[in-house]
């Protein structure tokens, strides 16, 4: 499954790391740009994008806020 994260702190990270270990297509975003998430994307293989694209083609997508 397509699914996009917005916010890649403690909850957004967490996410991620779990739905790409069970397989899922997971792109992931935060406020400060895809650069910033280069160590989360190669621990799990997620696709670090713009907050704006994270939703994009994506069948569900997640916004986690502190």
């Amino acid at each position: 499954m397509k699914i996009g994260i917005i916010g890649a702190g403690n909850i957004g990270g967490n996410l991620t790391r779990r739905l790409a270990a069970l397989g899922h297509d997971v792109s992931v975003a935060n406020s400060r740009g895809p650069e910033t998430l280069t160590e989360l994307a190669e621990e799990t293989g997620a696709t670090p994008v713009r907050a704006e694209d994270a939703a994009r083609g994506a069948e569900i997508v997640v916004v986690t806020v502190p």
